[in-house]
């Protein structure tokens, strides 16, 4: 081998382990992102129920593993219960318009924080895994207020809160209905859309290595799997209580596929509702009559027994 040749391929290697290094760096960062959700990094609540002209109670909570929880507390008249459960990186102000609907209908609402969203303690977002103890929390909550019926709660999560509402329900029988909307788990799939949500010219090959590349990292950051977090699984464990899976086509973030999964797997009794135009968690931007009936219709008839 020529020293011309050599050197060569010595340049060739160092470019090779610069790319990776950068390419490792970069992924980290994006899941790092994913995962770390300081105070200061998260939305401000700039809406409450008042902003809907509802009567609401500050509420709070604490988790088995120590972190305290905020949140809303609307209180109904038809005895049963609706948890609001949120998507992320937002908080409890992204329900307030289903828990209007929903307290319009007599239903107590509670509109309760996951750990690391706004006023919340907890710095890293699991995406369902420990965020399923602060649904526990809350729902324990509910049950040792007096003028709740725990035999008549249901729940409600949309985009990460729906795939966690799903992870719940299905290890808490006393959950007696669910309805989720752009519900999903964090999959390869997914981190892939996202990707392409943000950056829609990338080579397919590329966006394939940085999903891989973002889900190892974020599992490690966020100490949590991808096998933990199997929605498909659980919402068949659901049964024989009811599910009310809406999704939009026009889900750019994560795309159809996930709702798609999510009535495959999940048994009888079960609903879907599917909004060709709709994005990712925004039917109340194209029919909101259709979408705000079938939510009523749903609690109503699984709460109440209408």
């Amino acid at each position: 081998m020529t020293k011309w040749l050599r050197n060569v391929l010595i340049g060739i290697l160092v470019i090779l382990v610069l790319v990776i290094g950068i390419v490792l760096i970069f992924s980290r960062s994006i899941a790092k992102d994913m995962v770390y959700h300081p105070l200061e990094e998260r939305p401000e609540i700039d809406e409450t129920p008042a902003d809907y002209g509802l009567s609401f109670e500050e509420v709070s909570t604490t988790t088995e593993d120590g972190l305290e929880l905020f949140g809303w507390f609307i209180p109904g008249n038809n005895g049963a219960t609706v948890i609001v459960a949120h998507g992320s990186p937002g908080g409890r102000q992204d329900g307030l318009y289903e828990s209007d609907v929903f307290n319009q209908a007599g239903f107590n609402v509670l509109l309760g924080s996951f750990r690391a969203h706004d006023e919340s303690e907890g710095e890293i977002i699991s995406y369902g895994y420990r965020e399923q103890l602060d649904l526990a929390a809350w729902h324990l909550y509910l049950m040792e207020r007096s003028d709740v019926d725990s035999s008549r709660i249901g729940l409600f999560g949309e985009s990460m809160g729906g795939g966690t509402g799903i992870l719940y329900t299905a290890d808490h029988p006393d959950i007696r209905a669910i309805a989720t909307a752009s519900g999903f788990a964090i999959t390869q799939a997914v981190v892939e859309k996202f990707i392409l949500y943000e950056n829609p010219d990338m080579p397919p090959l590329v966006v394939k290595i940085l999903a891989r590349l973002i889900v190892f990292w974020a599992e490690r950051l966020g100490d949590f799997r991808l096998q933990d977090l199997d929605t498909v699984a659980a919402v068949g464990e659901i049964s024989p209580r009811p599910i009310l899976i809406i999704h939009g086509d026009n889900d750019k973030k994560i795309g159809s596929e996930p709702g798609e999964l999510l009535f495959e797997g999940a048994k009888e009794p079960k609903e879907v509702l599917i909004f060709e135009e709709a994005g990712h968690v925004d039917f109340e931007d194209h029919r909101p009559d259709e979408y705000t009936q079938a939510l009523i219709s749903f609690f109503k008839q699984n709460l109440l027994g209408d």
